[in-house]
């Protein structure tokens, strides 16, 4: 999607093949929608099916996979990723997420269900450092520095921060590991 200009409003239908169509992108709805999409245990129809009955207001939306990807192009990021390793999962950070946005915004997504996915998406993408999700965030993209006398403590604090707070559904705690026994290796060999 491209960017939208400042007098535009956020999208709430779509017009596919001549039909318009009136959606819910709040985000409640969208990520139920991703999970049914990645739900392996669902029939690939069903999860079309699922999906689209969650975004899709209309009684029975055309079960379109096409009409899916407009949808999701109506969302869809297309700024390029920063390198670097995965640092937060939705469904692991609720709870942060939830009380960076009360935090930062009085907002609490616990009761109001119906923000815009991109107003979320926004207010996510520009959560103060002061909140803890932020302070997490920043732990998990940390690099371990080279040991070296004076830092031992530092790097066995940031070992023991990366572990507590790594990402289990996203392959970070695999990485955390990797990450420490790399510095156990380098610490042996430096003495």
């Amino acid at each position: 999607m491209e960017a939208l200009r400042p007098y535009e409003a956020l999208p709430e239908e779509l017009e596919y093949d001549g039909i318009v169509y009136r959606l819910d992108l709040s985000y409640a709805a969208f990520f139920a929608a991703v999970d049914a999409l990645q739900d392996e245990q669902l029939a690939p129809a069903l999860r079309l099916e699922t999906a689209l009955g969650v975004l899709v207001e209309d009684p029975e939306p055309p079960l379109s996979s096409g009409l899916l990807e407009a949808i999701l192009a109506l969302i869809r990021d297309d700024r390029p990723k920063p390198p670097g390793p995965v640092t937060m999962d939705i469904t692991q950070d609720w709870g942060y997420i939830c009380a960076a946005f009360q935090q930062a915004y009085g907002i609490d997504l616990y009761k109001d269900k119906s923000i815009h996915i991109l107003r979320f998406l926004a207010l996510l993408r520009a959560i103060p450092k002061n909140t803890k999700l932020a302070e997490i965030i920043g732990i998990r993209a940390a690099e371990i520095p080279a040991p070296n006398k004076h830092n031992q403590k530092q790097i066995a604090e940031l070992t023991r921060l990366k572990a507590l707070y790594a990402l289990k559904s996203s392959g970070g705690l695999q990485e955390g590991w990797a990450k420490l026994f790399r510095m156990l290796e380098a610490r042996a060999k430096n003495g």
